[in-house]
């Protein structure tokens, strides 16, 4: 989707001077970034003339600028692929904030096939742990930053988003784009209405509330659970039919390497609430069908891994290669920040692995390998697996950008999608090779990242 789905207003009507000047009580934070632009988010006590600079690596510079509102939504453009851009703000002329903004490369090009991602669920709580998940996705310089839902806790409403999530995480979101969706607490109000308010993100048939993106070679698609699964289906704000129809039309036109599925309620899983069967009657068949390599899904407050599934039964396990496509992974990551549960169903078949804990993910590609690590929030990795396919070479010309390792020495930095593709489709696994959660696994456990 373009970047600018909809048009951003800049007013440039003469402000009155004020007796003090504004002040930043949210972000900057960074939205629907692509390989040569982002937008920037802030907002000011009082209306202000913001004005956002980034310094650029030739020496120039891309600006833009927001006047006569105090909530300030300011795109760039001309940003170099693949890089580290600082940026600054300035209200009426002072430097306010700082960050940074991590572009992805182009698609099929030796720098859009490398990044780090970062995810995390069930997280604005500001506890200890969301505050050591913070901290680790901070550390690992992730390029983007994608959720699994119940962002802002208690109940999502307007009031509850800057102490739950843009305050305590303010150093994380101005140096990474911020990808969410929505769980069912941000449905605790009537459309998730603080929810939509707060975000700028790509417009689907329904708004805001489910949309796709690349990162490089990476595709990804953010859906509503609530559309499937509604607490309330007169203030849901879309119906199943035109979720799925949208999905499946997306799926079908990417062309992507890779490609990943954020979503809130489980398509499969065990935990205290295991699966939704509407939710996995709705996506499972589409993600089996149309090449979706990864699916990462909260609302149990713990971390599990599946083996690769196809109709909720495994289709390997064990260490080893895996060479059937059109089986997807699916990863719950709700141990962001609330409290965790107790394993209250036994493991299952398609059960990996599984650990009540406090953590989030980090998603490291390069070419034709994902690498997926849960980092618990006091930084030790205590399990980790990797998704390995043939990928096509780089197509002659294509390569360019500037390598960004993602401020992580053993982590390159690099872009992903999805498509162990089925049904027909090229490119399905060459191998994945799935490490147990025992023996060495849990040896690795030990090390601090």
């Amino acid at each position: 989707m373009p970047l600018l789905a909809r048009p951003i207003l800049a007013l440039t009507v003469a402000l009155p001077a004020f007796a003090d000047a504004a002040t930043i009580t949210r972000g900057p934070f960074l939205q629907r970034t692509e390989p040569h632009a982002t937008v920037v988010v802030v907002r000011t006590d009082a209306p202000a003339s913001v004005r956002v600079v980034a310094e650029l690596s030739d020496g120039g510079t891309a600006a833009g600028e927001s006047a006569g509102t105090a909530q300030h939504v300011i795109a760039l453009h001309g940003l170099p692929a693949a890089s580290v851009v600082p940026y600054r703000v300035e209200i009426d002329g002072a430097v306010h904030a700082t960050g940074t903004v991590r572009t992805p490369g182009e698609p099929r090009t030796s720098a859009g096939q490398r990044t780090v991602l970062g995810v995390i669920g069930d997280f604005g709580t500001m506890g200890p742990i969301q505050a050591g998940n913070t901290r680790g996705l901070l550390e690992r310089g992730v390029s983007a930053l994608l959720t699994v839902g119940d962002n802002a806790y208690p109940d999502g409403k307007a009031e509850d988003w800057d102490p739950a999530v843009f305050r305590p995480m303010a150093a994380l979101l101005a140096a990474t784009t911020f990808w969410p969706v929505p769980g069912d607490h941000e449905y605790r109000m009537a459309y998730a209405q603080p929810y939509l308010d707060a975000f700028e993100l790509p417009e689907g048939p329904d708004g805001e509330r489910y949309y796709a993106f690349d990162w490089g070679d990476v595709h990804v698609v953010a859906l509503d659970s609530n559309c499937l699964s509604p607490m309330d289906a007169a203030v849901a704000g879309c119906t199943p039919e035109s979720m799925v129809a949208w999905l499946r039309a997306d799926l079908e036109a990417s062309r992507a390497p890779w490609k990943i599925a954020l979503l809130h309620r489980p398509v499969l899983a065990t935990g205290k609430y295991g699966s939704f069967p509407e939710v996995a009657s709705a996506l499972a068949p589409l993600f089996q069908e149309l090449g979706v390599d990864l699916v990462f899904q909260g609302h149990n407050h713990l971390y599990e891994r599946t083996w690769p599934a196809r109709d909720g039964q495994p289709v390997k396990t064990g260490d080893g290669a895996y060479d059937l496509p059109g089986a997807p992974v699916y990863v719950t990551t709700g141990g962001g920040g609330d409290w965790l549960y107790d394993f209250a169903k036994p493991e299952a078949p398609f059960t990996a692995y599984r650990e009540k804990v406090g953590q989030h993910v980090v998603v490291t590609v390069e070419g034709g390998s994902m690498h997926v690590e849960s980092v618990r929030y006091d930084g030790i990795v205590h399990d980790e697996f990797t998704l390995v396919k043939d990928v096509p070479p780089v197509p002659a010309g294509g390569g360019g950008g500037t390598r960004d390792d993602g401020g992580s020495a053993s982590a390159p930095g690099a872009s992903a999608g999805g498509g162990c593709a089925s049904g027909g489709a090229s490119g399905g696994f060459a191998a994945l090779a799935v490490l147990a959660a025992s023996g060495a696994l849990r040896r690795r456990a030990r090390r601090p990242r």
